[in-house]
């Protein structure tokens, strides 16, 4: 086990991996972070406010088990910047200070509100036609629904949604960057990788489970197989 500490003033919840063996950590408050490694292991430390770093564990950092880090920070320069009101410190103060000409809706002051499209129900065929005694009841608009392929394409079109949506949030996860440099995939390839991830393993499963040394053996394992296909 090694322990390392990034330096940066911001070094929470830095994703650590060690390629070599699939293990996977992140740093506590104090940006320090344990993992198994050794000799000739490849630790990767990937975070969205900083550059990716590679390392590569040598024999003073395996003999003394510690290592510290500085990383760069990933700097994104804005065309301008808006200054707004000084805030104090003080709510009562600075609630009085704010200058609004526009009523507060629940979201300005963080309550969650539901306004999207509710979801429809798909109704099965033996719930469309009920039997009752020696009567039976009809859902017409479901009845329809089945028989037309109406309900098995929005089936279709809701799983596609949540691949995309289990996609989106692994990528955001792991980072471009991180999946580029460490599995060897051109950036505009990822989206097709994770696709396969998606299709053919369990990763939305585990990734939700925040089972990460899992998922990264299921990249290690669908990166060759990608390969393959793409040959």
């Amino acid at each position: 086990m090694i322990k390392g500490v990034i330096e940066n003033d911001s070094s929470e919840g830095i994703h650590i991996i060690n390629k070599t063996v699939n293990l996977f950590t992140i740093t506590n408050k104090e940006g320090v972070f344990f993992i198994e490694a050794t000799i000739g292991d490849i630790v990767v430390i990937s975070s969205v406010q900083y550059n990716l770093k590679v390392i590569v564990v040598n024999k003073d950092m395996y003999d003394n088990k510690e290592f510290n880090v500085t990383l760069k920070e990933n700097l994104n320069e804005l065309d301008e910047v808006i200054v707004g009101v000084q805030l104090s410190g003080n709510l009562n103060t600075d609630i009085k200070d704010i200058k609004t000409e526009e009523l507060f809706s629940p979201e300005d002051v963080g309550i969650p509100v539901y306004d999207g499209v509710q979801m429809e129900e798909i109704v099965p065929m033996h719930k469309a036609i009920m039997f009752y005694g020696i009567g039976f009841r009809l859902d017409i608009e479901a009845t329809y629904k089945n028989l037309s392929g109406y309900y098995k394409t929005l089936k279709t079109t809701r799983k596609l949604d949540k691949e995309n949506n289990s996609l989106e949030a692994i990528q955001d996860f792991y980072g471009k960057q991180f999946l580029s440099t460490v599995y060897n995939l051109p950036e505009e390839k990822i989206y097709d990788f994770l696709l396969l991830c998606i299709q053919t393993s369990d990763i939305q499963y585990e990734f939700g489970k925040e089972n990460h040394n899992v998922v990264l053996k299921i990249f290690s394992d669908k990166r060759k197989e990608f390969v393959v296909n793409k040959q």
